[in-house]
């Protein structure tokens, strides 16, 4: 059966977690930037408390840490890109493997209507809309896996991954061929080919990977490169 997701309101740290992390992820916050609580409180309206969630779950994320004076801005490098699909893709082929055993009508249903929606999303161009139904298709394959230990870790960095999708999504000029990709991945686990899925992922996952590299590149300056 295909569960539906809690429809409750972030709590405001979650909340200014993502603007952090969004900001982190563009680089309107820089490396070796300075993340002083009372500013943040001061600058979003909130308490100390909800900031320091962010901080934390942030932290938890590796794009910021923890130093005697507070919390700084890590980032992401290429080799943290590199790092963060490498995971991902040694969990989302198990989880797709045991998906295909584990197919039902319900899930393959609710797979295609999220293609649909992204084909629809890409007919208007409309990428913040196209990526958050992309995170949704990929969590319904952890879903489908049945293994809950697949399931956290994948929640536990899907947020870093959604800020990098909504990154990339803006710079494709057509989003169709990334629908119609998805679309493929639902046939191949109906078929129930498990190494035809398996390839098909991991070449999906990999261009995946090199656009957010170039996506994030674009982003870092041409001397900070050349001192790295």
């Amino acid at each position: 059966m295909v569960s539906i997701r809690p429809t409750r309101a972030p709590a405001l740290g979650e909340q200014l977690a993502g603007v952090l992390r969004d900001q982190i992820v563009r680089r309107q916050l820089e490396p070796g930037t300075h993340l002083v609580e009372d500013s943040l409180a001061s600058q979003y309206d909130v308490s100390r408390g909800p900031v320091r969630d962010a901080l934390r779950q942030l932290e938890s994320q590796g794009l910021v840490e923890s130093r005697r004076r507070g919390y700084f801005v890590v980032g992401l490098s290429q080799s943290d890109i590199n790092d963060l699909y490498e995971l991902r893709e040694s969990i989302e082929v198990s989880a797709v493997t045991r998906a295909v055993s584990r197919s039902s009508e319900a899930y393959l249903r609710t797979g295609r209507a999220i293609v649909d929606e992204m084909v629809a999303c890409a007919g208007r161009s409309a990428a913040a809309d196209f990526a958050d139904a992309d995170m949704r298709f990929h969590a319904l394959l952890y879903e489908m896996s049945g293994n809950r230990r697949l399931v956290d870790v994948w929640e536990a960095y899907e947020p870093v991954f959604a800020s990098l999708m909504q990154l990339t999504v803006e710079e494709d000029v057509d989003l169709h061929p990334s629908a119609h990709d998805h679309g493929r991945l639902i046939d191949l686990i109906e078929e129930g080919d498990v190494v035809k899925i398996q390839a098909e992922l991991r070449e999906h996952l990999d261009g995946a990977r090199a656009r957010m590299a170039s996506a994030v590149e674009a982003l870092i300056p041409l001397d900070e490169m050349k001192v790295s």
